[in-house]
């Protein structure tokens, strides 16, 4: 989504996730960016900076569910404001979200 944006790019950075339960990938074609837009009603837009919360479903075979709750950094005026988080807000509007979904 940046200028510079690269395979090699993006395996460098990689590192500063090192945990075995996080899965990356790099996608040129920004398919997976447009997939979740499309998801979440915005076809022909390409959706990054994004958080996604989804119920526990069997294996994605076509495209996307829909999520249980989403928040975003995007600053395209295209994505729902009520959605926008940063910062110390975004942190906490995370926090609470998980806490929310994980209560029994």
């Amino acid at each position: 989504m940046l200028t510079g944006d690269s395979e090699a790019t993006a395996k460098e950075k990689s590192i500063m996730f090192n945990d075995p339960r996080v899965c990356q990938f790099y996608d040129p074609d920004q398919r997976s960016g447009k997939a979740i837009a499309e998801s979440l009603g915005y076809g022909g837009r390409v959706a990054w900076d994004i958080y996604l919360f989804y119920q526990t479903v069997g294996e994605w075979i076509e495209a996307p569910p829909n999520p249980v709750y989403w928040a975003h950094q995007i600053s395209a005026s295209w994505a729902d404001r009520a959605h926008f988080h940063t910062g110390d807000d975004l942190v906490r509007e995370l926090f609470i979200t998980m806490k929310r979904l994980a209560a029994p």
